[in-house]
């Protein structure tokens, strides 16, 4: 029946998480969340101690409520519009410049200046002379807007701006009510194990204690992971530049004029080129006469002696 017991006061602590995490949406007080989970768990106490009144006497009582919950009642039921509002906030610029790599550096020269960093940069030729540029900066989200004015000053012009913004006030002020109760919660299974052991309770008992304690830590984890998260994205905003160089104008091309030693140069070269292939052809013909002379003669020799020996058939006839 003891093992009944700590499960019963398990199961306590678990409906405290569960109601206490909803109150945060529904701005529910942890005080009736508590009174919701003692009557539960009373509920099953009740149930075990009705089957052993003498074990029933020594069970622990059921652990306070979390000395926190009137400071968060407060915090539970403020409005989000009170709150000091957290935004993630993306810039997309594409700006016309006179050189493409002077503005490159008058970027990195600028991040620097507002404390920012350049999270990603590309650049590619369009041509022989001219390059693109695509960069990525990160910039104080208090900086931003002086850092856009000095963005749009450093180019001729600003083909396309465009901004947007991710309201995660909601999700980190749910994230930290939730981060409390789960913390609140491993403070007392905490305390329950250490008095589990000075018990020296049973094994199955610490093993439960120790699993539910096991999974509390990894969504207090999560949990803080996510909300650092969300303060490093609000904390910085993203802009992406893209950078194109002003067009340069193409050189007018010359009307060709006629020459008379222009025209008889390319004929000298062409008469020389026909010459050069005529010759050529003659070469390759001396090398593979062997070649086409030998097979020609022994071919007219042997239609010769054919030709002979029908001459006296014939006369013969």
């Amino acid at each position: 029946m003891r093992t009944s017991r700590w499960i019963a006061i398990i199961a306590l602590l678990l409906v405290m998480v569960l109601v206490g995490g909803c109150a945060a949406k529904s701005a529910v007080s942890r005080d009736e969340a508590y009174k919701v989970a003692v009557e539960q768990a009373e509920a099953e106490m009740g149930t075990a101690a009705g089957a052993s009144p003498s074990q029933s006497a020594e069970a622990p009582a059921a652990p306070p409520p979390y000395a926190g919950g009137e400071a968060d009642r407060g915090y539970a039921s403020s409005s989000v519009a009170n709150q000091q509002r957290m935004i993630i906030r993306t810039v997309n610029m594409t700006v016309l410049v006179e050189d493409t790599d002077e503005a490159l550096s008058a970027v990195r020269s600028l991040v620097a200046d507002y404390e920012g960093y350049v999270a990603e940069s590309n650049r590619w030729m369009i041509d022989d002379t001219q390059a693109m540029a695509e960069v990525t900066i990160r910039v104080p989200a208090e900086s931003l807007d002086a850092a856009l004015e000095a963005l749009r000053g450093m180019a001729l012009k600003v083909e396309r701006e465009t901004a947007s913004g991710q309201d995660v006030t909601e999700e980190y002020m749910d994230i930290q009510a939730r981060l409390r109760n789960l913390e609140a919660t491993e403070t007392e299974l905490l305390a329950l194990l250490t008095e589990v052991r000075e018990n020296r309770g049973k094994a199955d008992e610490i093993l439960a204690i120790h699993r539910e304690l096991t999974t509390i830590r990894g969504q207090i984890e999560s949990l803080k992971g996510r909300s650092q998260y969300l303060e490093r994205m609000t904390a910085l905003a993203t802009v992406t530049l893209e950078i194109r160089p002003k067009a340069t104008p193409r050189p007018v091309v010359e009307t060709h004029r006629w020459s008379p030693l222009v025209t008889a140069s390319d004929a000298l070269r062409s008469l020389l080129a026909f010459a050069q292939v005529v010759v050529d052809v003659g070469i390759y013909l001396l090398v593979f006469s062997p070649v086409v002379i030998v097979p020609a003669v022994i071919i007219w020799l042997v239609v010769r002696a054919l030709r002979r020996g029908r001459k006296p058939s014939a006369a013969t006839g």
